[in-house]
């Protein structure tokens, strides 16, 4: 088999991973629909993807296999700076009254790595979720680390997708934000990512002096009032993600 052959395999079945993934399980029709390739094809794939584990099947449905949980888990056990940062969020836990998560970007967007609530029934983030940057604290931290060209890359494949009435919608109006985060050291999401909800972030950086992730702390606005946010939780994420930079270099 030819090595273009086997990338476009590879990238069919990444494919039907995502779309059974976005559709929260799926058929062998609804995967044909999607994708648009012959039936024996997608078959083929599929059985494959069941039979390492990726995929389950019940009755006509399949869903994605919790061996995804397995290898979510020892992608964070293989970076060992992360045990600091998990140290460093137990003990914020026990200071503040506030949500505090840790999030790295990967292939421009925001994922949940570790997080700890005010109570745990209360949490609203799983870790394993991905988020847009443009909408949330730690993502807008993590973009105004980056060059120009780096965020213009990112907003080029990902955009601006809308989810509260004040999520930023102007690439002009989101660079402008990013500027003044990059004088102030942290950045701030008021409602919109999720609306009702407030956090401020802040950006460690690795011995290399790359982004190694962000920490938020927040929580509903009933909880979090914007002064609150502005002085005690500016000062606290930023101390934190300081002492967590500092430790790894």
């Amino acid at each position: 088999m030819a090595g273009d052959e086997k990338l476009t395999t590879t990238a069919t079945s990444i494919r039907l991973l995502e779309a059974v993934s976005e559709q929260e399980g799926a058929t062998l029709r609804s995967l044909v629909k999607e994708t648009d390739l012959a039936k024996s094809t997608v078959y083929k794939h599929l059985s494959t993807l069941q039979a390492n584990n990726l995929l389950i099947k019940k009755g006509e449905q399949y869903l994605l296999g919790l061996h995804h949980l397995t290898l979510g888990k020892r992608a964070v056990e293989m970076r060992d700076s992360y045990r600091l940062v998990e140290k460093k969020i137990d003990e914020l836990r026990n200071r503040t009254e506030a949500d505090i998560d840790f999030t790295v970007e990967e292939n421009g967007r925001l994922i949940l790595v570790s997080e700890a609530t005010r109570t745990m029934s209360e949490s609203i983030f799983v870790p394993g979720n991905e988020f847009y940057l443009h909408n949330t604290a730690a993502g807008k931290a993590i973009l105004a680390s980056y060059s120009d060209n780096r965020v213009d890359a990112i907003l080029d494949r990902h955009g601006l997708p809308l989810r509260t009435d004040k999520t930023i919608q102007s690439r002009s109006k989101l660079k402008s934000e990013l500027k003044s985060i990059r004088e102030k050291g942290y950045a701030l999401n008021d409602g919109e990512c999720i609306e009702g909800y407030r956090s401020v972030g802040s950006v460690i950086m690795d011995p290399s002096d790359s982004v190694l992730g962000a920490i938020s702390i927040g929580g509903p606005a009933y909880r979090v009032d914007r002064a609150r946010l502005e002085d005690d939780f500016s000062e606290l994420v930023c101390n934190t993600t300081s002492e967590i930079t500092e430790s790894l270099s």
